[in-house]
């Protein structure tokens, strides 16, 4: 995968067009889209489904938030990378639960974001286009969405995609509980729906890869397998 394979939706959230900015994306990336509402930006992600996006805005407001939190209940796979002045973002604890890849403070120059470009690439391509190795046998193909086990396709529906994602994106650490609410179930999660998820999930895998730390949350053991 190249830079010129990224399509790329700029959103400029109460801010002018940098037209410096949107010429460097024009001739650097595949194809760029732009637009200056939340409005214009939500047709233009449905339309276009970009690899990257990328959110210019001081956050004065938390609309933008609420529009990457839409996002993210679906697509876990396309990358944010966000432009801003604003050195004490009061929403940037939400930001960094959104997964976004990089957020660059004003002014940068086009060196800075090259390489957060090419961060987003490595992300996007493993996301998308690779097998990730979970055993021997059992890998999880990002573009399908599907468990690989002994040559056997699985395909997981919407939650359990979420929550292989949400695991392999975290490796090396537990994923909370709250946190697994927020991202599988908008908050509104039992008990008994989250375990139930695991144990499917599980079923599919193999029933040591995803361990259970007792009043804290889950986290991918790859190594006692």
């Amino acid at each position: 995968m190249e830079l010129s394979d990224l399509s790329v939706l700029y959103i400029m959230d109460n801010q002018n067009k940098d037209e410096e900015l949107f010429s460097f994306l024009c001739n650097t990336v595949n194809k760029v889209t732009n637009s200056s509402t939340i409005i214009e930006a939500k047709q233009r992600y449905l339309k276009q489904s970009p690899c990257l996006i990328i959110i210019e805005s001081d956050f004065e407001n938390r609309n933008i938030i609420d529009f990457l939190i839409e996002i993210r209940k679906d697509d876990i796979k396309t990358a944010f990378v966000v432009l801003s002045n604003n050195k004490n973002n009061l929403f940037l604890t939400e930001l960094l639960e959104l997964y976004i890849t990089k957020y660059i403070i004003k002014p940068f120059d086009n060196e800075i974001l090259l390489q957060a470009l090419n961060k987003c690439m490595e992300i996007i391509e493993r996301r998308i286009y690779s097998n990730f190795k979970l055993t021997n046998n059992i890998f999880f193909n990002f573009q399908t969405q599907s468990i690989i086990k002994n040559n056997e396709s699985f395909v997981l529906n919407k939650k359990e995609s979420l929550l292989m994602n949400l695991l392999i994106q975290n490796q090396g650490r537990v994923i909370t509980y709250e946190e697994l609410e927020y991202h599988i179930w908008n908050n509104e999660c039992t008990n008994a729906a989250l375990k139930s998820l695991i144990r499917d999930l599980r079923k599919k895998t193999n029933k040591n890869i995803i361990k259970n730390y007792s009043g804290i949350g889950y986290k991918l053991e790859l190594k006692s397998i």
